[in-house]
């Protein structure tokens, strides 16, 4: 990749994990609205990663920075349809999430990938702000009230 479409990619990779670190934090405190905005910003990153892509495909680029960065722009247009056109629940079922969480983890090696290709630097941000988000999907999972019955353990 040539150097200004290098920045638009640090950048965007930079930014997409930490968004999805916010919607982990914003959830967790309960401010769906907020969540909401960060989706929007999520998405909006369609564009860069878009541009990104649409240049290493006319620059010749590396066929599997192509198909990462192609996994990326699967993953937000998967986001855009199930969450922000269709409004489906998919994450309340397990059918419908384990393949959502399959393709979001994709995205995220994907960026990573792509980011040590472009530099040393650009890998290890991506690869921080990637742990960062992990962190915030931790707290967040930690904070969950657990559903269902509770376990019980008889005395005796």
């Amino acid at each position: 990749m040539a150097a200004p479409f290098d920045w638009i990619f640090t950048l965007s990779a930079v930014a997409f994990n930490l968004l999805i670190a916010g919607v982990f934090l914003a959830t967790r405190a309960g401010k769906m609205g907020t969540v909401r905005r960060i989706g929007v910003w999520l998405i909006a990153l369609v564009i860069p990663f878009g541009i990104v892509l649409y240049h290493t495909i006319t620059a010749g680029g590396n066929l599997y920075v192509r198909v990462a960065l192609a996994v990326v722009l699967a993953y937000l247009l998967t986001e855009l349809l199930l969450d922000f056109i269709l409004n489906y629940d998919f994450r309340a079922k397990w059918v419908t999430h384990v393949p959502y969480i399959l393709v979001e983890y994709a995205a995220f090696y994907a960026l990573i990938y792509v980011g040590f290709t472009v530099s040393e630097f650009t890998g290890w941000a991506v690869s921080v702000t990637f742990w960062m988000a992990l962190a915030a999907l931790i707290y967040y999972l930690a904070g969950r009230k657990k559903s269902g019955k509770k376990n019980k353990r008889k005395k005796g």
